[in-house]
Order: C-alpha cells, then sequence, then structure tokens
C-alpha cells in the first residue's frame, strides 16, 4: 500500500506484498549494516521470519503504536531503504523512536532525508505526535548528518546503551520536536 511519495520515491507500508523485496534488501546489505545492528543469526534473514516481523509491526500500524515503511525510486519495484517510526507513546508524551537504513548502494544522494522529512510529516499529521528521537552510534556520522539535517538536536549520550554487534555500546541521544497541531 503506497503511503505517499517524494520527488524521487514511492514510500510504501511495509506488509507482506512487499516481503520479498524487504528480504532482498536485507540480505544484500547485511554485511553493512552488521556494525548498526544487534547480532543477526541465519534465521533471522529467512523469509519466514521477514513475514513475522512485518505481521507484527501490521499490528502495531493497526493499533498506532508504530508505522514501518520501504522505499522504492520512481518507477522501480527494488527497496532501498526503511525507516520504522516504533514505540509510539500518546498521553502526555506523544513520542516514538525513529530507525532507518539505506542500501549502500545509495548512499550520499539524500534519498533518506528526502522520504524521512515527507514520513515525519506524515507521522506528525496522522499521529499528532509532539517529539521523534533517533539515537545512533557515536561514529556513524552519516546518521548523524541526516538527522541533523532533519532538525534533530543532540539532547545528549548514553553509555552501555544497547547491544549492538554482539557489544554494549553507547549512543548518541537525539531528538526533534515538532510543532503543535
Amino acid at each position: 500500500m503506497m503511503l505517499f511519495s517524494t520527488p524521487r520515491t514511492n514510500v510504501y507500508l511495509l506488509t507482506n506484498e512487499v516481503a520479498e523485496g524487504f528480504q532482498r534488501f536485507i540480505i544484500d546489505n547485511r554485511d553493512y549494516f552488521s556494525p548498526y545492528e544487534p547480532l543477526r543469526n541465519e534465521g533471522f534473514f529467512a523469509l519466514e521470519s521477514v513475514r513475522e516481523r512485518i505481521a507484527v509491526s501490521g499490528k502495531a500500524f493497526e493499533e498506532r503504536k508504530g508505522l514501518s515503511i520501504v522505499f522504492t525510486l520512481k518507477g522501480d519495484n527494488k527497496i532501498l531503504g526503511n525507516a520504522n517510526f516504533t514505540n509510539v507513546v500518546y498521553g502526555v508524551f506523544q513520542a516514538c523512536y525513529l530507525g532507518f537504513s539505506i542500501d549502500r548502494a545509495c548512499q550520499g544522494k539524500g534519498l533518506m532525508q528526502e522520504v524521512l522529512k515527507a514520513a515525519i510529516q506524515f507521522v506528525h499529521n496522522e499521529y499528532q505526535l509532539h517529539r521523534i528521537m533517533a539515537n545512533h552510534l557515536p561514529d556513524n556520522f552519516r546518521s548523524a548528518k541526516t538527522l541533523a539535517a532533519l532538525g534533530f538536536v543532540k539532547e545528549g549520550y548514553a553509555e552501555s546503551y544497547l547491544k549492538i554487534n554482539g557489544k554494549w555500546q553507547d549512543h548518541v541521544l537525539n531528538a526533534l520536536v515538532l510543532p503543535e497541531s
């Protein structure tokens, strides 16, 4: 299901319709993503496992607790990246977390920033959130640059924050405060 477009991309809800393309995306970028993700066993890359994770994200979408998207270039079906808005909290907090990744071959072309700019506006309109938080490893300069370009502000530094690639690693904490709707 297409959610929106940007000048160069089409952005879709992550559903079973694109499961095989999403599986290909994570397999093709497995080595590139590994320094930035938890350790992954072989089962993680199996189509059945991909479909199970898509089902979980679909339930979160239905419950308005999360949004997982993928994107392609216009006129193409190959998935080039994804973004996840997770752990949506309402009430006095009205916030979520953002995670994102892009195909190694597409780095440095501004595609991730283009998609995230539109996705943040979509989330703001649809979920009426006030804050989006996104954290990254201190040496992940590309993510830091993308977040800064989108208006995220560094709010702190968390030691031994997440177990990434088999080790507890520090993270830079960032947030984007959105205007009231």
